[in-house]
């Protein structure tokens, strides 16, 4: 993950910062191409058998960003584009269109969402409904765990036509994104490769 450093900023009234749990460089699983993925921290919905359960705390957890210079950031990589995660996006909406708008002002790539809000209480709250537009593609509703769907109950929307469904057909891989302080595991593994992860960890 070498490249971009991440610089913390305290909250301010002037310039809302967005919590974050994890940011990857490259990552070939999280949407088509090379892609920067940026988890988020916080969720307010917390979806049964969700992947990334330890982003749903919000309080005192994660890192505060300041999101325009995080989508600046994001920007100068060499990669097809952007995914954020979480945790729930959509929670810290304001914040997620500066940091896609500063993306977008330096980069051409794609940007895909990840949320569990369905699409009618998106279009019910005006700041929500802003955030989604400013993606490509969006796979938004609660995760479904036992589900056989192809994306575990979730809606794709694609709202530019730059991202096709072929593109983000879950893929049975997965990477090990390691620091030195914690390996984070990312993909679509099955339960098997889940449980075989584990022994190895």
């Amino acid at each position: 993950m070498a490249g971009v450093s991440w610089i913390c900023r305290r909250k301010s009234s002037l310039s809302p910062t967005l919590r974050i749990h994890e940011i990857c460089n490259h990552s070939r699983v999280n949407g088509p191409g090379v892609r920067a993925v940026v988890w988020v921290q916080g969720c307010s919905i917390g979806c049964k058998g969700c992947f990334n359960p330890e982003t749903h705390p919000d309080h005192q957890v994660g890192t505060l960003l300041d999101p325009q210079k995080l989508g600046r950031d994001l920007g100068h990589l060499k990669i097809d584009g952007i995914t954020v995660s979480g945790g729930e996006p959509l929670d810290q909406a304001e914040q997620l269109v500066d940091m896609v708008e500063a993306f977008r002002k330096i980069h051409t790539g794609t940007a895909l969402l990840y949320s569990g809000y369905t699409v009618e209480s998106i279009v019910k709250s005006d700041v929500k409904r802003k955030a989604l537009l400013q993606f490509d593609a969006a796979l938004v509703g609660p995760y479904l765990h036992q589900s056989d769907e192809i994306w575990h109950g979730k809606k794709l929307l694609l709202l530019t036509g730059r991202i096709s469904p072929d593109e983000l057909k879950p893929q049975r891989r997965v990477e090990l994104i390691a620091n030195t302080e914690s390996i984070h595991v990312t993909g679509f593994p099955t339960e098997r490769m889940k449980n075989k992860i584990q022994i190895l960890l």
